[in-house]
């Protein structure tokens, strides 16, 4: 983990200043959160809400946008640098804590939320789902709300340079192995550079790891969705949608490409 915190650290800026965060755009009143994100979350407005591994908060800044009293938390202290310069920028009354999601019960001093959300493309950078699920729980009130987007483990097994839809070729487990698969830091997915000497390592983690490990930490799962599209060109064969959205060819997806979980604590 203390690779990938240097990673983001080092992709942190790049992603700041790239088309494909929008930065600007949010500036100038955009919002980032899709709508099957805001139904997913529900009304929240006057409600205290938890952005867990945040990045630099341009979702999280989005939920203060909708008039939720947002906290956004993110282990790369040069992401929420970046998210406190954008409060100041836009006037918005919104927390940033620097933490690694691990120990968000003692960075936020117990303090409990009835909301707490976390998207996407989180998972895979944790090497340790339960203890990840019994953090979530352990930030929620009694009766709170654990939201979920996350891209379909499924979809992950690919490799990336695969040219074929009809015959990806397999490169990653869909099963936890219990060790990361660890990779020279190529150029990100928001724009960021190559990073010389860098290392990713990320933990494949299966949908049934997921859920089982939010249900033995005690929340219920109220619903689970799957969708046929994503919001970025995961693979070369994914085609862009009038609503932005990339999909595989043709009529129908083989595959589902996210998934979000809605869950409830217990009280």
């Amino acid at each position: 983990m203390e690779l990938n915190r240097a990673l983001w650290d080092a992709w942190a800026e790049d992603h700041f200043g790239s088309g494909f965060y929008g930065v600007e755009r949010f500036r100038a009143g955009e919002s980032t959160l899709p709508d099957f994100d805001i139904e997913g979350a529900g009304p929240v407005a006057g409600r205290r809400l938890l952005h867990l591994q945040c990045h630099f908060g341009l979702d999280t800044l989005s939920w203060t946008r909708l008039g939720a009293e947002a906290t956004g938390l993110d282990f790369s202290p040069k992401a929420i640098g970046l998210a406190r310069r954008l409060v100041e920028d836009c006037g918005l009354r919104t927390r940033f804590v620097c933490a690694n999601v691990y120990d968000a019960a003692s960075a936020l001093d117990g303090e409990r939320f009835p909301v707490v959300v976390s998207t996407a493309g989180v998972l895979p950078w944790l090497p340790d789902i339960p203890r990840w699920a019994a953090v979530a729980a352990s930030v929620l009130e009694p009766g709170g709300l654990f939201y979920l987007r996350e891209f379909h483990p499924v979809s992950q097994v690919f490799c990336p340079t695969s040219d074929s839809p009809a015959a990806p070729r397999l490169r990653y487990p869909y099963f936890p192995t219990g060790a990361p698969v660890r990779e020279p830091a190529e150029a990100s997915y928001g724009g960021a550079a190559a990073v010389a000497g860098g290392t990713s390592c990320e933990w494949p983690h299966s949908l049934g790891e997921v859920i089982q490990s939010l249900l033995d930490s005690g929340l219920r799962l109220d619903a689970i969705r799957e969708f046929p599209f994503t919001t970025y060109r995961a693979y070369p064969w994914l085609e862009e949608g009038t609503d932005g959205r990339w999909r595989w060819p043709g009529d129908q997806s083989p595959l589902p490409l996210m998934y979000s979980l809605r869950c409830r604590a217990p009280g």
